[in-house]
Formats: structure tokens, sequence, C-alpha cells
């Protein structure tokens, strides 16, 4: 995968999770947690910019455990500072529900399916 095609894959799916988060934002029990939404959501495209360059330079290696290394530890990392966040947003705002996690867990799904789509089209590369 090219690096154009990457970000213009990319932009199209922020765009729809631009428009996603704004519309679930209208909801009016949505309403209070608009600031972690966009947040979350410039934290996964910031994310999945670092997993594409991680990931082509390690397939690129001719030790192709560094690809599986670098696949495992995205991975491990993303769901660690996602329950990081999510802890820390419930005991510093402390939400009066738990319906926080909808729009959070909304974009962390999205970008995930993309960045297992685009994770295994950098692990056909050749080295």
């Amino acid at each position: 995968m090219s690096q154009r095609s990457f970000f213009m894959q990319l932009g199209l799916l922020s765009l729809a999770a631009v428009l996603l988060v704004f519309f679930l934002n209208r909801l009016p029990r949505l309403q209070p947690y608009s600031l972690l939404s966009w947040a979350s959501l410039g934290a996964f495209i910031a994310l999945s910019a670092a997993m594409f360059f991680a990931g082509r330079r390690a397939a690129r290696s001719d030790n192709k455990n560094d690809f599986t290394n670098a696949v495992l530890g995205f991975t491990m990392g993303k769901m660690f500072l996602a329950i990081l966040l999510l802890f820390g947003y419930s005991r510093l705002a402390q939400p009066p529900d738990k319906l926080f996690i909808i729009p959070f867990f909304s974009v962390y799904l999205i970008y995930t399916i993309f960045e297992t789509y685009f994770m295994m089209k950098l692990g056909r590369m050749k080295s």
C-alpha cells in the first residue's frame, strides 16, 4: 500500500467518522461527551498514521518478526491507552451515566477495522 493510497483512505474514513461523531453529538444524551468524542477521533487518526509508518518500515525489514511485533505492540498499546482514557475520563469527569462509551467505542471500532485492513495489506509487501 502506497503512502498516497493510505492517506486518501484515511481521509475518506476520517470524513465518515467526523460525520458520525457530529451526528452522535447532536443527540441530547451524548452532547455532554462531545469533547471526549472529538479528542478520541483525533487520537485515533494520529495512531493510525503512526501505525502505518511503523508497519511499513517493519514490513520492509528482512526480519519478518519485526512486522508481527509492530502489529502486536500497536494493538496492545492502543487497547491499553483506550482503557486508560476511559478510566481517566470516568474518574475525572465523573459522568452521570456510562453513555460516554458509545461515541468512543464507535470511533475505536471504525479505526480498528481500518487498521486491520491496511496492516493486512502491508503484511503482504515484499521486503
